[in-house]
């Protein structure tokens, strides 16, 4: 008889708990989908953690992400005298931005964080900030 007494206790201790999680999971706010602006974007590799041999390459390389409207992806680097672009698709799920479909380049999935209006940081294989690129328009003589 205690043994069962002492079941039921346990038994309703665990559910009571168990609503309680629940509840306050219920009350947490639905965290809001991160987006990003279409637009040409200045790639930084963040040098947080990244190797001292590399450095140098990561510093003087030149990276741009272009988001397109129609969710076209175009990323566009130059380091060392060469020049390497590719084209793919890029897609927003939750928190993490999705590169995928790539010619060159394997599929990649970031977390992404919107820094300010403009600037974002993606983490994932590599740290980049991205900030707008500027527009450069050729001069008509």
């Amino acid at each position: 008889m205690i043994r069962i007494f002492s079941l039921s206790v346990v038994c309703l201790g665990l559910s009571l708990s168990c609503s309680s999680q629940q509840s306050e999971k219920a009350q947490e706010a639905p965290k809001e989908q991160v987006t990003i602006v279409p637009g040409t974007y200045a790639a930084v590799v963040s040098q947080d953690k990244v190797a001292d041999d590399v450095k140098a390459f990561h510093v003087t390389s030149r990276i741009s992400f272009g988001f397109e409207a129609d969710n076209t992806f175009i990323y566009k680097v130059a380091a060392m005298g060469r020049e390497i672009d590719d084209v793919g698709r890029w897609e927003i799920r939750g928190d993490s931005l999705h590169i995928f479909g790539l010619q060159k380049g394997p599929d990649s999935a970031f977390k992404l964080v919107k820094v300010s209006e403009d600037r974002y940081e993606i983490f994932g294989p590599n740290h980049f900030i991205l900030t707008p690129q500027e527009e450069v328009t050729p001069i008509k003589e």
